[in-house]
């Protein structure tokens, strides 16, 4: 297990970048973790993305299992460039809507 209160001392030392993370074989990446710079650089594109794809997938598909839906988020994730997550990233910032918080209905998942 991993003690939060660790986790949280590690937050506090900083060192922690926004970028977006373009790898030779074309991998999204969400995050990464340079060891000998002690650095975490984060790209909230990818996680974003992949969130609303999951979600927009739900909405399509109302009658998919949990398990379906993941699985056609991750093959529709694999067919975008990094380009394309850039692409989508700008689509959603236009689309969204901030609202009240919202108590989740809760699944198994």
């Amino acid at each position: 297990m991993v003690d939060l209160s660790a986790l949280e001392a590690e937050l506090a030392k900083g060192r922690i970048y926004e970028a977006t993370l373009i790898t030779d074989d074309g991998a999204h990446l969400e995050g990464m973790c340079d060891l000998d710079a002690q650095t975490i650089t984060i790209d909230p594109k990818v996680a974003i993305v992949s969130t609303l794809l999951h979600e927009l997938i739900h909405r399509l598909h109302p009658a998919w299992s949990e398990r379906r839906v993941r699985l056609a988020e991750k093959y529709a994730l694999k067919q975008l460039s990094q380009h394309d997550i850039q692409t989508w990233y700008r689509r959603y910032k236009r689309a969204v809507r901030k609202r009240r918080p919202v108590d989740a209905i809760e699944y198994e998942g």
